[in-house]
């Protein structure tokens, strides 16, 4: 079982976490939910910063042929501590306090302090563990390293083949170290705002983005041309037999989310919406809709995972951003369906009481899976295929301002207490009904003014 410890992190004074298949953060602004989600993200992408590092080693021993022995302490490090700053700013503007931990399993973690001294710096710190772990791979490294030189005569296809032969090698060790075999990806809050710069590259230098955003937007690099031919044609890129699911019922799942196919065309990108006046009419991407915008990249990032059965864990801010309610609960209900098809983790940061409300049902269905496996098919009638959370695999939490921590799971009738996030009703349902009686008095006042002035015009 994960779990992150964060301690005078920006906004998050004190909180501890385990991190499951389905976790889902609420709060108001500012209480820290995005710190928690950055926070989580550093420490799982660590195991692929600890791949590459393995395979730069492999290929080029980073010392020359050297005895480079423990040279992960300096070199692995200081790659981190770059990701630390990227995310979170320079060691000497953060609380002295600070102090991070991730627990991977019982004897595999990562701490993270500040140095003390006149700056403060980010020390990094693995447990023994880890240490004896890296340090074997690390020797195993130099050796292929020396291997590959001893070797006179080798042909460039040979060497490349080797490369990845070895570089997989490499992350799936890493991976066995961390118990842990999920890629992490982000999907950062302010999507339409993000999908307008990518198309706009020109205008915009990589070094003034966060780490997340250029990550982010290299992500739809990669992937956007799959989409040539429309959402509905991106699985032949993609070939293979033996899918979990239904390739043209997903598909369409999405369009009908999106309300339209998505085009990637001679480097523009489109919204070509059909069944309106004009028949399938192209609508430049910056000129949709703000909530197709923002739904775009999640549903198609998503899609992609699951066309190359990329088991990941997808940390996904806001997801009900410009979305109408009814389009909030279809979402979940794909994001849930992409974790069960995909054997995959999500993470999600929320304002939304719908996006609460949609979880609390299918984590109701679920359980009544659980307890009543017979009803599945009457289940997904209701809450659609392969769409429900058990309920051993969710957390669910509120932050509020001063960093405490409210379990939303209700233990005792098994369910989400959606009511913590909606709370803003019961005060404006209380001002409305002290408005109401205020005007219902001043009727009432007025009525009884009016008939006094008539029973004195009677009497004279």
């Amino acid at each position: 079982m994960h779990k992150i410890q964060i301690k005078y992190l920006g906004p998050v004074k004190e909180l501890e976490l385990e991190v499951k298949d389905f976790n889902l953060l609420i709060g108001e602004q500012a209480t820290g939910k995005s710190t928690v989600a950055k926070a989580v993200y550093f420490f799982r992408i660590i195991k692929t910063t600890l791949a590459d590092y393995l395979c730069q080693l492999y290929d080029t021993s980073l010392y020359n042929g050297k005895d480079a022995s423990g040279g992960f302490h300096k070199v692995l490090k200081r790659e981190l501590k770059s990701v630390l700053i990227s995310l979170f700013g320079y060691g000497w503007d953060l609380d002295k306090r600070l102090y991070l931990k991730y627990k991977y399993t019982d004897v595999i973690w990562i701490e993270v302090k500040l140095k003390k001294g006149d700056k403060k710096f980010f020390n990094v710190i693995y447990s023994p563990k880890l240490n004896y772990e890296i340090e074997k791979l690390e020797k195993e490294a130099l050796e292929l390293y020396q291997q590959k030189q001893d070797t006179t005569i080798i042909s460039l296809a040979y060497a490349s083949k080797e490369r990845l032969r070895n570089y997989d090698n490499f992350r799936y060790s890493v991976n066995q170290i961390f118990d842990d075999h999920k890629e992490t990806y982000y999907i950062p809050a302010g999507r339409s705002m993000i999908a307008l710069l990518v198309n706009n590259r020109s205008l915009i230098e990589n070094e003034n983005l966060d780490l997340i955003t250029r990550q982010f937007m290299q992500i739809i690099d990669n992937i956007h041309g799959a989409f040539s031919d429309g959402i509905r044609n991106v699985h032949k890129r993609y070939p293979d037999g033996q899918r979990e699911f239904d390739v043209e019922k997903t598909s369409e799942m999405i369009i009908s989310d999106l309300k339209g196919d998505y085009q990637y065309s001679e480097g523009k990108e489109y919204i070509v919406v059909q069944g309106g006046e004009s028949p399938d009419e192209r609508i430049p991407i910056n000129f949709a809709s703000s909530g197709q915008q923002e739904v775009l990249w999640l549903l198609n990032q998503l899609y992609i995972l699951m066309l190359k059965k990329e088991e990941a864990f997808v940390i996904i801010e806001e997801p009900e951003a410009h979305l109408y309610p009814s389009l909030q609960n279809k979402l979940m209900e794909f994001i849930a369906y992409f974790a069960n098809i995909n054997h995959s983790s999500v993470l999600i940061t929320t304002h939304s009481p719908y996006i609460l409300t949609s979880v609390n049902t299918l984590y109701c269905a679920g359980k009544t899976i659980q307890e009543f496996p017979g009803l599945s098919k009457k289940v997904y009638e209701i809450t659609g295929n392969r769409c429900e959370i058990f309920p051993e695999k969710v957390t669910a939490f509120k932050i509020n301002r001063v960093s405490e921590v409210q379990n939303l799971i209700n233990e005792e009738f098994e369910e989400i207490n959606t009511e913590m996030i909606d709370e803003i009703s019961d005060s404006v349902n209380e001002k409305y009904t002290e408005l109401f009686y205020l005007v219902s008095e001043a009727d009432r006042g007025r009525e009884g003014t009016d008939g006094k002035k008539e029973g004195d015009e009677e009497e004279q």
